[in-house]
């Protein structure tokens, strides 16, 4: 009998100690520069611990939900053991929502202050979700991933890794304070962020830029430049995928960038939103992405 009660403690304690399932999600709310703003949390530790946070940031047209239930974060952050979080940008018509990165979409969400909104966010992950402070992630597709790059530059400290998805830089005005490790995923055939950099090829999206596309050879080569990443790359191909490999050197980060040449734009293993633009299909983007920040950890 002893021995059954000591077993049904244990179990007791090893539930307690559980994080919430991926149907357990919860809601961050907070207020910046008087906006409301919110995210929404999966995998919650609760206090107390030090566990990996992966931010995902949606693309223009979306949501916290909407990226939530495209990406597969979710599923995977409970086996592997990590919280995921889904950022929220500034709504600008119904259900859609962006984010600022100073040079896209300035009439709808140009006085958003999105840096001061993820510092908040992450100090709050810090403080009340066991979030590490040295294993902080962010990824995002197309206007997610222009916001993870405009963010990991003024904000690098802050990071373990980050992994923009179809997505480009408008500027290489402002440099990272300290080498970041990165990977690049990229379509080929991608109208909306053509690879080649220049204006969109959706007039929708080109009527909104005051910028153009900076090509994503010379994105790579300023993150090569700002890691300190060994050169040549070590270049593997697998199907229509190349995997090019700027290694990380003692004092530096690695720089990676994977292209298919046959994907779209969207987020990868997803279905296309719209005729004759289909996202990468050779392999899943949230598993993709999580395989890379597994390996990297940054300086609290």
């Amino acid at each position: 009998m002893l021995c059954i009660r000591i077993l049904i403690a244990i179990s007791a304690l090893a539930l307690a100690l559980q994080p919430a399932s991926a149907d357990d999600a919860r809601e961050i709310s907070l207020v910046i520069d008087g906006t409301p703003r919110r995210a929404t949390l999966v995998n919650d530790f609760g206090k107390g611990g030090a566990v990996p946070v992966v931010i995902v940031l949606h693309g223009g047209q979306g949501s916290a939900a909407d990226q939530r239930e495209r990406t597969g974060f979710d599923g995977l952050a409970v086996t592997e053991g990590f919280t995921v979080v889904y950022p929220e940008g500034t709504e600008w018509a119904p259900g859609r929502h962006a984010w600022n990165t100073g040079y896209l979409m300035r009439r709808q969400v140009g006085q958003s202050n999105d840096i001061a909104y993820l510092d908040a966010l992450i100090d709050i992950l810090i403080r009340d979700h066991s979030a590490d402070p040295r294993r902080i992630y962010m990824t995002g597709g197309s206007n997610g991933a222009m916001m993870t790059l405009v963010y990991a530059t003024q904000r690098a400290e802050r990071l373990a890794a980050i992994a923009p998805v179809v997505g480009a830089m408008f500027s290489f005005e402002t440099q990272p304070s300290r080498p970041l490790p990165i990977m690049f995923i990229n379509g080929g055939q991608d109208n909306e962020v053509p690879s080649e950099g220049g204006f969109s090829r959706n007039p929708l999206v080109a009527r909104n830029q005051v910028a153009p596309y900076k090509p994503l050879a010379e994105t790579v080569q300023f993150w090569v430049t700002a890691n300190g990443s060994l050169t040549p790359p070590v270049t593997t191909r697998t199907g229509s995928v190349t995997t090019s490999v700027y290694r990380a050197p003692s004092e530096g980060a690695v720089t990676i960038s994977v292209v298919d040449d046959v994907g779209g734009h969207g987020w990868p293993g997803t279905q296309a939103r719209r005729q004759g633009n289909n996202p990468i299909q050779s392999f899943d983007g949230a598993e993709r992405v999580w395989e890379f920040f597994e390996t990297q950890s940054g300086t609290p």
